[in-house]
Parts: structure tokens; sequence; C-alpha cells
């Protein structure tokens, strides 16, 4: 595959060599044996084959690459992690700025915050925070990059106790559509800090975090099973406890199977079990009328982050379907417990989690991202054979289109596939138009557009 312009003609091979000759990280072509691993979609749903990947050691070649797309019509795409569920981190045929390699992390343990790179995986940023003792809120999966997820908004098993990530931003360094390199921050262009906390990838590529940390020790953990003849019933209970629940305890629910038989299960995390934990999770055992499982201990924050880390793996087939509920409906819940009776693949996953807490005490318009009370839920189809993908397509979108009068409408960007805009003004709520003004302000010719797109304002 040449790297071509956006309207297909191929870039002459002197320009390829000239920005190979300016990075000073290595530009991957077809020509190169690095490039089929180099290319390679986390969701393999979606098989793309780049002209050429950049990858970047720094701000400067970041800089570089962007000043390159844009002065010769070449479609851009950015990657940090690698983990997106809508294969938006590759293009057909254009530029990939690939951040993997920017791993730098630096905490400062008597200020409480950390620097860190776009690279850098939540498993990389933990371990090195939590060796003094401090974390901060990140994603429910050890491999999933921080970059796009800091940029999403950033829900974890800490959201509710210390905020989304994008409440603990401090700053953050971003390369324009210009090329230039931008601080943003409260004091240093407010907008554009507002931008970014929630926006995704529209406004430009991020080349460092600052975060706040907080102390965190182990975790009170937990695992709930009932047959899932009881959905209604435990979702009823659930939905009560959830009202009272404290801010350090957030709680989840998904369907799985045990002993061969389906049951709705229920997880759970307390940050802080010094502080009454173990009194406060000890009614979830009596939701249901006799658990199928019980499961409960102590574990190291690190361990707590790696949990789910077998639920979705690279190279798989995703396909999927997120929105909001206000509550716990039991209907809703009957719908997707039905629903995964009847699913083509084992390895498919139903479920979804508890917000609210600290992070509902800012307003929707505090940050782009604006959905912080209710429940995130998800139904997601993964399975392995191409031949399969219909059927698999076919069984979200029903369970998906028969639970949809019981959600809010609104849905997490960073769990958006390829559900059309209708649903990127859902990711946004009132906060849609705003993005649409900035997003002419920072990139009017929205060089920034292989990502769930928001188009500037006219």
């Amino acid at each position: 595959m040449r790297l071509t312009t956006t309207s297909g003609d191929t870039v002459p091979e002197r320009l390829v060599e000239e920005l190979r000759e300016q990075l000073r990280g290595p530009l991957i072509t077809e020509a190169d044996q690095e490039y089929t691993e180099a290319k390679s979609i986390w969701n393999a749903y979606f098989e793309k084959r780049p002209g050429a990947l950049a990858r970047c050691t720094g701000a400067a070649d970041v800089a570089t690459a962007v000043r390159f797309a844009r002065e010769h019509d070449i479609l851009l795409a950015v990657t940090g992690g690698g983990h997106c569920f809508a294969g938006t981190g590759s293009v057909e045929g254009g530029l990939v700025i690939d951040t993997s390699a920017m791993k730098g992390i630096k905490v400062d343990p008597s200020g409480r915050t950390a620097l860190a790179q776009p690279g850098l995986v939540q498993g990389e940023f933990d371990a090195e925070t939590m060796h003094y003792g401090l974390a901060v809120t990140g994603s429910q999966e050890s491999y999933i990059g921080i970059g796009g997820m800091t940029l999403g908004g950033g829900l974890g098993w800490l959201a509710r106790y210390r905020g989304l990530l994008v409440d603990n931003l401090i700053s953050a360094d971003i390369v324009l559509a210009d090329g230039t390199l931008r601080r943003a921050s409260l004091e240093d262009d407010p907008d554009l800090f507002w931008a970014i906390r929630g926006g995704g990838g529209n406004f430009g590529v991020a080349t460092s975090f600052e975060y706040k940390l907080y102390p965190q020790g182990d975790c009170l953990a937990g695992l709930l099973a009932f047959p899932v003849a009881e959905t209604g019933e435990v979702a009823r209970r659930l939905g009560e406890f959830n009202k009272t629940a404290p801010d350090a305890l957030t709680t989840s629910f998904a369907f799985l199977t045990v002993d061969g038989e389906p049951a709705v299960g229920l997880g759970y995390v307390h940050a802080d079990p010094e502080a009454g934990g173990e009194e406060a999770v000890a009614p979830l055992s009596g939701l249901g009328r006799k658990p199928l499982l019980n499961h409960v201990g102590r574990m190291p924050y690190l361990a707590v982050q790696r949990m789910l880390d077998d639920n979705t793996v690279a190279g798989r087939r995703l396909y999927a379907r997120s929105f909001h509920f206000d509550e716990l409906h039991a209907e809703a819940l009957d719908i997707l417990g039905e629903g995964f009776t009847t699913n083509p693949s084992a390895l498919s996953l139903v479920g979804g989690g508890l917000m609210g807490g600290v992070m509902a005490q800012l307003p929707p318009e505090a940050t782009a991202f604006p959905h912080r009370t209710g429940y995130l839920v998800s139904v997601l189809s993964q399975w392995e054979d191409p031949a399969d993908d219909a059927a698999n397509v076919e069984w979200t979108q029903r369970v998906y289109e028969r639970v949809l009068p019981y959600t809010t409408g609104g849905v997490y960007v960073n769990h958006l596939g390829d559900d059309g805009p209708q649903r990127l003004h859902d990711a946004y709520g009132p906060n849609y138009e705003r993005l649409t003004r900035l997003k002419a302000k920072y990139d009017p010719q929205n060089l920034f557009r292989v990502n769930h797109n928001i188009l500037p304002a006219s």
C-alpha cells in the first residue's frame, strides 16, 4: 500500500524519504519488515493498510508528521495504546501517527502528580504511581492506552471515589493542526483544555498529560452470581442499594455462565476497605435468593486493575453498542439477560457499571464529557471467525434495539463503534455545539477527522 493523498494520488517517494529523514523515530512503510505488526489493529473486525506509520519519539516528531500530512493533503490517523472499538487508530492509504513508543512518566510523590506520555498503557502507568502508593482513576483493564482514555473521559473503578480521569487532568501538551505545540490548562488556553477533556482526538495530538494523584491502598473486591431467572429481582434490589452506596464503592453487573447455566453476576470494588468496606458490601450477597458464586477478598490495586484483562483480547473481532440507563429497570435487564442467552458467541459480553459519586459533583458542562450519573452499559459481541461477522453484528443490533426504550439516549464516546453521526451528538449532549465552535477555532480544515469526528461549525 502506497502513501496516498485524499484524492487518491500517490505521494512521491522523494517526499516520503524527506519525512523519514526529518523524524527521529522510524517511518514504517510496506517495504519494511515490521510493517505487518505495526499496522495491526486491536479490533480485528477492522482491517486497514496505511501508507506509512510515523513511530514518534516525542512532540517534535508528532509536529513534523502533522505538518507533512497537512501540507500534502494526506488523511491522518493517531494511535497510542491501540485499544479502540471503532478501529479509528488507522487509515487506508494515509499516515498514522503512532505514539506507542512515547512511554515516559515522572511521578512527584510530594506534590502527588504524574507527568506521563500517551504511549503508556494503564498497567504501566499504575505500576509507576503505585510504587509511591498513589493512583488516579484509570480504565478497568491494564492494557488500555492512557491517551485515548484520557481524551474520551476516563472511567474506571476509582471514578466514583476520585472523579473521572479528565476531572483530575491538570494540563496537557497538544500538537495542533498547524503543527504548533500548545499547553492546555485552566491557566493556559482554557478553551482547548475544556475541549480535550472528553472531546477525543478532534483538536490535536496529545504528547503529554499531567494528572493529580491520590493515596491508594488495597481494595475490597467481590463477585456474586445469581440464576438468570432472578435478574429482575436482583436489578430492583441492586438499584435500591446503589442509591445509598458510598462513593468509594463501585458496583457493576454482567451476565455470565456458571456451571453451564446463564447467570446474572454482580462485581464490586470498594477502594477504601478501612472505611467500613466490609459492612458496606455485606448486603450485596442478599440481593438474590441464593448466590451461585460469592467470592470476596482484599486485593492490591494493581491486581484489581487486571481483573478484567481476559474479557477482551487483541486480535479478536468486536462489535459494540453502548448506552446509559438512568436507573436499573428490571424489564431492561431482563431483555439483556434474554439476549445473553441467545448470543452466537460464547466470548460476547453484556454488562454495565454504576456512575455518580464524586464524578457527579461537577455539572455536565464542566468538561466536554457530560454523562456523570446513572449506569454505563454495553452489549459487546466478540468472536474470531470472519464468517461469523453477520450473525454477531445482527445479534448486537437486535439486543440494542430491544433495550433502547429504557435508555437515556446518552453514550460514552470511548465505547462508540460505527454508530453513525447522531450517536456522536448523543455522546456530547448539551456540549456538542460548543465543541463544534472550538473545532472551528483549533482545526477549521478538519485535519483530525479519522476519529469520532466533530465537524467544525460553519
